[in-house]
């Protein structure tokens, strides 16, 4: 029986292969023309001098608030602020107006259901209602009423009700159709996921609070704005476990994606909030980034209990324990199955929260060595630097592989 191992190998080398291909791309930038590379040249050396004048023992607080700052403006502008993009209307406009439509037809024509067909139709109705009670003030209050049904329909009921049918299809069908398929549905879940974030932003602001400056807001904005991901790693994680051990068909289920997709999900914001407090005091991080991993266990615990409990895939505290470790459920060998790679996905912030500040120590060093030896700042060659640290972290990766 497989157990997984030389897939992670395989894994480790790939991921070495791709920061040194990275890192030659890099080095190329740095050593090419500087036209149209002037503005990120200067932002990156800029964070590199940062970095190299910061004590060694900050550098933990110091990635830790910047990786904070840019996950936070990272959400705000592909999330909260989607639709100040030029191409965010373009892509809804197609997916709401083109493609669902057509398909609705389709599999009412073939003889399927026929609620989003006729829902459609009912949209067309409305509208068409409204180009005519606009034009008087006697039916504001009608008008509304359509207003609401409007956005309401083509925000959140029109994208849940796909995404339930979707993810319906995704889980039952043929497993490697079902990981190709995760991919699309994905953006149906982004769309419902922002047409509720968009509703929950519109009660905050009748209550009168600003939802960018709300601590709950920012919080469940970030949960909606990680569902897609996390729908998505969902299925890569049962695509690892289905290549590592040989498993032609992971147990999937709704309990599964909801409970997997959903404490994933939760595991970004709470990570962001706890390490943020924690980088306001450096003194006392250890303990936050103790306290996040305590939370992260927590969730994977709780996709363990939803979604193998009562099962025959079911696991105790000790089993729970082996698996988290790289063991079988009975702790006698290795296995990287897929319950292995489920389990782990709520831990995936707070492993790129350790692995930003690894990669600060690297660039730092790298930095300090370089004057040490050269006398020249590098941080004025700031593609060259980062080159060197993904040649770092390639040849970390590929002795990881070799050593396992």
């Amino acid at each position: 029986m497989q157990n997984g191992l030389p897939f992670v190998q395989f894994l480790l080398t790939i991921a070495g292969a791709f920061a040194a291909a990275l890192g030659l791309a890099l080095w190329a930038y740095e050593t090419g023309p500087e036209e149209g590379l002037t503005s990120n040249r200067h932002r990156l050396g800029e964070n590199w001098r940062i970095l190299s004048q910061t004590p060694w023992g900050d550098i933990i607080p110091c990635m830790t608030g910047w990786l904070v700052t840019k996950s936070n403006d990272l959400i705000r502008s592909v999330f909260q602020e989607a639709d100040q993009g030029i191409g965010f209307g373009g892509v809804i406009f197609i997916v709401l107006f083109i493609l669902i439509p057509i398909a609705a037809a389709l599999n009412a024509f073939i003889g399927g259901s026929t609620f989003l067909f006729w829902y459609y139709l009912s949209l067309l109705a409305v509208l068409a209602f409204l180009n005519v009670s606009g034009e008087t003030g006697r039916l504001r209050f009608l008008n509304g009423l359509a207003a609401v049904y409007l956005g309401g329909s083509i925000f959140v009921v029109i994208p849940v009700y796909v995404l339930l049918s979707f993810t319906d299809v995704t889980i039952n069908s043929f497993f490697t159709h079902s990981v190709l398929k995760s991919l699309l549905v994905a953006v149906f879940w982004y769309v419902a996921a922002y047409g509720v974030g968009l509703l929950i932003d519109i009660w905050f602001r009748s209550r009168g609070i600003d939802p960018t400056r709300s601590a709950t807001a920012r919080f469940i904005n970030q949960f909606l704005a990680a569902l897609p991901v996390a729908y998505v790693l969902t299925f890569m994680a049962l695509l690892a476990g289905h290549l590592g051990v040989l498993e032609q068909s992971p147990m999937r289920s709704w309990r599964l994606v909801l409970a997997s997709t959903g404490l994933t999900a939760i595991s970004l914001p709470t990570t962001l909030f706890i390490l943020a407090l924690g980088a306001k005091n450096k003194s006392l991080l250890p303990i936050w980034y103790f306290l996040a991993f305590i939370a992260v266990l927590g969730f994977s615990v709780l996709v363990a209990l939803f979604t193998y409990a009562g099962t025959n895939q079911s696991l105790n505290q000790i089993e729970f324990v082996n698996v988290l470790m790289g063991l079988s459920p009975s702790g006698m060998t290795v296995f990287f199955g897929p319950q292995f790679w489920i389990l782990h996905l709520p831990f995936f912030p707070l492993m790129v929260f350790i692995f930003a500040i690894f990669s600060g120590f690297m660039v730092k060093g790298i930095i300090r060595g370089a004057v040490s030896f050269s006398g020249v700042a590098t941080f004025d060659q700031p593609y060259l630097v980062s080159a060197f640290a993904c040649t770092g972290w390639a040849i970390v990766l590929w002795i990881a592989a070799l050593l396992l």
